[in-house]
């Protein structure tokens, strides 16, 4: 494969071999980068992967073409899927055609474990639903697009809106900036949630849930903490919240959601990073005299594999037991 870049110059390439059997193995990457008058050489060549269909491209490998333009980056090894680019440094790291190396490993969840989820799911009180995007990127789950109100799972819609704003103004992620986004995720503060929405705008919010394919999605009527989404929502926004992030605010984003505070790292982080998975969530929960809302999301990574879960629940007896609902879930599913 060849694709052109704004400079002139197209860059070809392929990957061989490009199906791996179960367990890996190793690829070689190649191609050639031509100009205007031909082939280029001695030109410096990014090599970048990235894991998942949402997940975000980050360097890994860089070499020098030869004098006919060619490039090899030789003994690539990879244990799971993995997507690679070329890019061209000198053109403003302009890149060439995406391919795939696909590695033949079962989906996770397996159906089965996704269902003992669901029926662990269908004995406890309340309204509930369950969304899981598995490592293949396909959808599953039990009640998937009942609306419920949001709490501050939306914050995590907030910091993505609030770091693309940034993007588009050309703007660095300054001590005001962080003085609004760490306490809004780390500790859920409503005040910081309400400014943030206050700067980006109720379309910024829009937009983010457009992006994310939020087909459930509505604004709130009132305070932010009502907007409707759906479990099958959050789930795809999780799972795609990777590429959504500017790329200069990834890493921010990313340690900002993996390391929320021990007092609200209930649910699936308390069952899924003993495992061995990096958790990336959020929580909202909203008490009342009788009953309680309680919902958490989450994008897992971990023993080569990427995927996203959502729990929500209404009607709850307490905070407790919509907690206790959500690491029920999260064990079926990843026993």
């Amino acid at each position: 494969m060849a694709a052109p870049t704004d400079s002139g110059r197209v860059i070809s390439t392929r990957a061989s071999p490009q199906t791996l059997r179960t367990g890996g193995g190793k690829t070689t990457i190649s191609g050639m980068l031509r100009g205007p008058a031909g082939p280029v050489a001695g030109e410096v060549l990014e090599l970048q992967a990235s894991s998942g269909p949402g997940g975000r491209f980050r360097d890994i490998a860089h070499t020098w073409t030869r004098p006919d333009g060619r490039y090899r980056f030789a003994g690539v090894r990879t244990n799971h899927s993995m997507r690679y680019r070329v890019t061209d440094v000198a053109a403003d790291g302009q890149a060439g055609p995406v391919v795939e190396v696909i590695v033949e490993l079962p989906v996770y969840p397996s159906a089965g474990r996704v269902l003992a989820a669901e029926r662990y799911l269908a004995s406890r009180a309340g309204a509930t639903a369950l969304a899981v995007v598995d490592s293949h990127g396909r959808l599953a789950g039990r009640d998937l697009n009942r609306r419920f109100s949001s709490a501050s799972v939306v914050k995590s819609m907030m910091l993505v809106a609030f770091l693309q704003m940034l993007a588009r103004q050309h703007r660095p992620l300054d001590h005001s900036s962080r003085a609004l986004l760490y306490p809004m995720i780390h500790s859920s503060d409503n005040r910081a949630a309400s400014s943030v929405l206050a700067i980006v705008g109720q379309q910024a919010l829009d937009r983010v849930a457009r992006e994310a394919g939020m087909s459930d999605y509505q604004r709130a009527t009132g305070w932010w903490a009502f907007t409707q989404v759906s479990a099958a929502d959050m789930a795809r926004f999780f799972f795609r919240q990777d590429a959504l992030v500017p790329r200069r605010f990834d890493g921010y984003a990313r340690q900002l959601l993996s390391t929320i505070e021990p007092s609200q790292s209930w649910g699936i982080p308390a069952i899924a990073r003993p495992l061995g998975y990096t958790v990336f969530f959020k929580g909202g929960w909203r008490p009342s005299p009788d009953i309680w809302l309680v919902h958490q999301i989450a994008r897992l990574e971990g023993h080569h594999r990427t995927f996203s879960m959502a729990v929500m629940t209404d009607g709850d007896p307490d905070m407790s037991y919509g907690i206790a609902t959500i690491q029920g879930v999260t064990a079926a599913l990843l026993r």
